[in-house]
Formats: structure tokens, sequence, C-alpha cells
């Protein structure tokens, strides 16, 4: 904890800055129709999490990093106990949570206004809370059911992606105590459900009031375009406005803009597409999302093989620090700091990855030698991290790996416990 606190101390006193970026501005958006009371008219950019959380301080995006900053010491520790809970072993709890809170990504998303830092906070506390209360196991209480259903409605509205958390959950708590008390597992798998999926609903059909799609974000469809940009030039002709214009800035990006800008294409013609076909921002996303999901159809070998990059992409580490390197006031620091990221960390950050990998490869084979019998919560945990590895690369292409950080502390611990066990088994 000290250790925790004294890093982010230190960020503070060389780091002036609430870094920016341009996602921020949606985030603000909405907290100010929050901190209104009124959703009337708002236009369906993002999930009401995180932007709660910023009109909760009335807005202000220096309390909104402090409490930011609070919570990344808090969840220093809860992945402590998590360890501890998890192994009985104070020195594999100290490391793994030594380990996490020392990567800059981890410190530096606190002073972001973005939803990475709240979502790994409520990732790691969905953990604890299942390891602190055994919610895998049938005894489970209904109340702490409850409170993590809670848990994990606060983590799909801040990001919408995690809607398969609560479902995922309740599968494997299902398989897992079917055959102890088969009444009492449906009742509890559904309990988890509630929330979840009540906010799920509830969200999307304000935004079908407001912008007339049924949808947790207008994105979506953008995002589905991302996924499809390598193959957009066989959209069918009855779409050939957007679909030329899309190729047209394809070709403008690959031979004038960098590598990293190519998932970027569609908003490099958002302009365009908005002034030609006279749709509104949610009318072209969907259509955008509609023209997609043909293509997806049609062409299932490309797609597969974007989702594919995309899931490759997740395990990367190439996006995953933001942060605004102008804003150290001492030369020598932003050097240091550069080199340590760019040199160390992020080397480190992909081998945790590939370690992860074979260490959850290894272990789902263990299970299935066993015929699935022993199902516990370390294998509980790969499964959430992987499906979320998938889920994200079915509908998402570019800044990935941005998507790998809520989990990066879970990784981190199951990469050490298995060093730990392998470790042990040797000696």
């Amino acid at each position: 904890m000290i250790y925790a606190v004294l890093l982010r101390v230190l960020v503070f006193v060389f780091y002036h800055a609430i870094t920016i970026f341009p996602d921020t501005e949606d985030y603000v958006k909405l907290a100010s129709f929050i901190g209104n009371l009124s959703l009337d008219n708002y236009t369906g950019e993002r999930t009401p999490g995180f932007p709660s959380f910023i009109a909760l301080v009335g807005q202000n995006l220096y309390i909104t990093v402090f409490l930011q900053v609070i919570l990344g010491i808090v969840c220093t520790y809860l992945l402590y106990d998590f360890c501890w809970m998890k192994s009985k072993n104070k020195h594999l709890a100290f490391i793994t949570a030594f380990v996490t809170t020392s990567f800059l990504h981890v410190v530096f998303y606190e002073f972001a206004i973005l939803t990475e830092s709240l979502a790994y906070t409520l990732m790691v506390l969905a953990f604890w809370f299942i390891e602190k209360y055994k919610l895998l196991e049938v005894s489970a209480s209904v109340k702490n059911l409850f409170i993590l259903s809670l848990i994990l409605s606060a983590l799909y509205l801040t990001r919408p992606l995690f809607i398969y958390f609560p479902i995922g959950y309740s599968l494997y708590f299902t398989v897992k105590n079917f055959k102890v008390n088969t009444k009492a597992v449906i009742i509890k798998a559904v309990i988890i459900l509630i929330i979840p999926v009540f906010s799920f609903y509830s969200w999307n059909s304000l935004n079908k009031r407001n912008i007339g799609y049924f949808t947790s974000s207008y994105y979506l469809g953008i995002n589905l375009a991302q996924t499809a940009t390598s193959f957009f030039e066989k959209a069918p002709d009855e779409h050939h406005v957007i679909r030329d214009i899309f190729v047209k800035h394809r070709r403008y990006v690959v031979e004038n803009e960098p590598d990293y800008q190519y998932p970027m294409t569609v908003w490099y013609a958002y302009d365009e597409l908005i002034e030609t076909t006279q749709l509104s921002p949610p009318e072209l996303s969907n259509q955008l999302g509609q023209i997609s999901i043909n293509l997806f159809k049609e062409y299932p070998g490309l797609y597969l093989k974007q989702v594919f990059i995309s899931w490759k992409d997740f395990w990367g580490g190439t996006s995953t620090l933001l942060w605004n390197v102008d804003k150290f006031e001492l030369k020598l620091i932003r050097k240091s700091l550069v080199g340590l990221w760019n040199y160390i960390q992020k080397p480190a950050l992909v081998l945790i990855n590939m370690l992860f990998l074979i260490f959850a490869f290894k272990k789902g084979i263990v299970a299935l030698k066993r015929k699935l019998r022993v199902l516990d919560s370390d294998l509980f945990l790969v499964l959430i991290i992987l499906s979320g590895s998938l889920a994200q690369a079915l509908v998402a292409y570019g800044t990935n790996s941005r998507f790998c950080f809520p989990y990066f502390a879970l990784i981190v611990y199951f990469v050490i416990s298995n060093i730990f066990s392998f470790k042990n088994s040797k000696s």
C-alpha cells in the first residue's frame, strides 16, 4: 500500500496533467446530462457508468482523477487480498500486487478521463468479491449474489462489452453446481443476471427512444465498420456511395498515414460520409453496421481472418499506455519513463500475456482430461478473460490492447501463481 501511494505521489509531482483524449468529450457530455437529471435527447454515444462517476463529483475532472487514484490504491490492496485468499501465500500476493502496480499504464490510466481505470477497479473488485464470499459455490448467499449482480451491472455500464461477464458467470455457476441442487442453482444463476439484464434493457430502450436504435452505444456500427475495413470494397452496389467514400479514404490512409491509423479509416471518411449521405450520426453508424454485418455473412473467411488479427492485437500491448509525455516538466524524467515503458515494461507486458496464454492452455487441457469434474475459480478466471478477448475481437478493430487492460491484474496473478506452482513442483 505504501509503495502504491508513493508511486502515485511521484506521478502527481512530476506529471502536472489530467490526460484528455478524444473519447473524453463524450463522457463529459453524458456526465452533464446526468448532472442535470435528464437524459432527454441524449444522442447515445456512451453508456452511463463512467459519466455517472464524473457527475457525482460535480463534473470536476480534478476530483475525478483524485478519486481514480484513491481507487487505484484500494485496488492494489484488493489484489493483494485476492491473491492471498487464493494461494495462502503472502510472498506470492506481495509480488503480484507489487508487479501490477509498478506498470506505468496502471498508474497513468488513473490520470486519464477514460473508462479504463474504473473498469479495471470493478474487474478486480468482482473477482475479489467472488473469492471472498465463495460465490462459485452452491452455498453462496442470495444477498452476496445480489451485490455481485450490482458490481457486474456497473461493469457493463462502464464498458458495454462486459455484458458477457454475468452471462458467463451464470453459465459456469450452473454447470459447476447443477448436480448438487438443481433448483437452487437455477434460482441463483438467474439472480446474477437480474440487474445487468435490467440495466442493459433500460439503457438500450432509452437509446431507442432518443435515437431510434436499441443499442448500448450507436458507435457499435462504426466499430463493426472498422472490423470490415480490409474488405469494405466488397460491399454491394446498392451501398456504392458509402462504399466508394470509405474505400477512397482507406487508400489515402494506406498511402499517407502510419499503419496504426489503418483501423481508423472510417473516422477519416466520417465527415464526408455525413455530408454526402445527409444521415445523422446514429443513422450513418447503423447503416455502416448493417453493411458490415452483411459483409461478415457473405465473406466469413475474411471476417475470421480479421477477428484473429484483432484477437492477436488484444495481447500485443501496443496501445496500452495512454499519456501525454509533453506534460512532464523535467526532460530527464520524461526520457527515463519513456525508455522504461518502451524497452522494459511493454516487452514484459507482452511476455506476461504470452505466458498467460500458455498457462491457460495448460489449464484447459487439464480440465478436459479430468472431464470437467474439477471446475475451480482459476478456470473461471481463465474462461472470463479468454471470452473477453474473443468478444472484443468479434466487434472491434483498432487499439485492441486497451480491451486487455481491465484484466491485467488477473493475468499477472495467474502467471505468477503458475510460476510459483512450477517452481514448487521442481523443489
